[in-house]
């Protein structure tokens, strides 16, 4: 492995814009940060977290891993933190925002080393909200590289954690089968855990199966790149609605509940329609199609819900690790976009 980082200086909003190679590099990186901790690299540096959704996971983890490295860090937090912000350009602001997102971005650019970004759908209608505007516009205007929380469509840094935590269970994650199989929740989820983990596993040339009710695909351009991603790592994506034969042969099986892009914006009828499929959640039975599999989720976990008890707390549950290594993974990130 190089010395010299290979991301220094990049944007860190989808896997999509790293090469297998790259996402690999990270991996090892963060597998002997683990080992030997590296002292305070990052003293005089700074992190801008600005969350415009609420973080648990994502919060802490970003802090700790940029502080433990020994930097500094601000927290910013929409309608507490911000003013009001514009996204669109050329407006004539004679709105409720007091403040362009320009203007805001190229200040934060001035203070910090890094910019972190969350901001999640806000029910408009599709076709707007795939365009990711926040962090897109952040981009953009911001002279320092940019971190993604979770967005829209991705959450980068959560698929790069479950990467190494794939690669610490299993050995190298090519050729290993995963299978990413919708449950239910009482909430529409995002897309972005689905979207980032499928990107992760097609860059890696995971053979991915992919199970949801008819009306949850995911974003067709999303899956199109994944499709796509896994012909040319040698990796392949199956679709099957059925979670029982998905999970069948699996070395892994990832749960995650997200929301129906066809009713993004008919909330009534995307939770009519979402009862309907109250009662597929991940069980013990559910898992013994797949002997031995490690089973994976993004958490929060509404147990007994998306998934039983009994799975969560088995001796193949890797969720507490998978949340773990969040840590590891983002002071990786820190140190290679920083160049050091």
């Amino acid at each position: 492995m190089p010395d010299r980082s290979p991301i220094a200086g990049r944007d860190v909003v989808t896997l999509d814009t790293f090469s297998p190679e790259e996402i690999r590099w990270v991996v090892e990186r963060a597998q002997r940060l683990k080992r030997e901790p590296p002292g305070a690299p990052l003293a005089g540096r700074s992190l801008a977290m600005v969350f415009f959704n609420p973080s648990l996971r994502t919060r802490a983890s970003f802090a700790i891993a940029f502080r433990t490295l020994g930097g500094t860090v601000i927290d910013l937090e929409a309608g507490r933190d911000l003013w009001p912000l514009e996204f669109r350009e050329g407006a004539v602001m004679a709105g409720a925002a007091d403040e362009h997102v320009s203007d805001a971005a190229r200040v934060l650019s001035e203070y910090a080393d890094l910019i972190a970004i969350r901001s999640l759908a806000r029910g408009l209608d599709w076709a707007q909200e795939r365009r990711d505007l926040v962090i897109v516009s952040f981009q953009k205007h911001s002279t320092v590289p940019i971190f993604n929380m979770e967005s829209v469509l991705d959450h980068p840094c959560q698929a790069w954690g479950d990467a190494l935590t794939l690669t610490e269970a299993l050995g190298p994650p090519a050729g290993r089968r995963l299978a990413l199989t919708w449950c239910y929740h009482p909430k529409a989820r995002p897309l972005a855990v689905p979207h980032g983990v499928s990107t992760m596993a097609a860059k890696l040339g995971l053979h991915l199966t992919i199970s949801h009710p008819e009306e949850y695909a995911l974003d067709p351009g999303v899956l199109a790149m994944v499709q796509r991603t896994a012909e040319e790592s040698g990796g392949s994506v199956r679709l099957c609605e059925d979670p029982r034969a998905a999970v069948e042969g699996a070395d892994a099986v990832y749960a995650a509940p997200w929301g129906s892009i066809r009713y993004h914006n008919r909330p009534e009828e995307e939770a009519e329609l979402r009862l309907r499929y109250r009662e597929r959640r991940v069980t013990p039975e559910l898992m013994a199609r797949a002997p031995g599999a490690r089973f994976l989720h993004a958490m929060p976990i509404r147990r007994n819900v998306e998934v039983d008890d009994a799975v969560v707390d088995a001796p193949t549950s890797l969720v507490v690790p998978q949340a773990a290594n969040r840590l590891h993974v983002q002071r990786a990130l820190f140190l290679s976009v920083l160049g050091m």
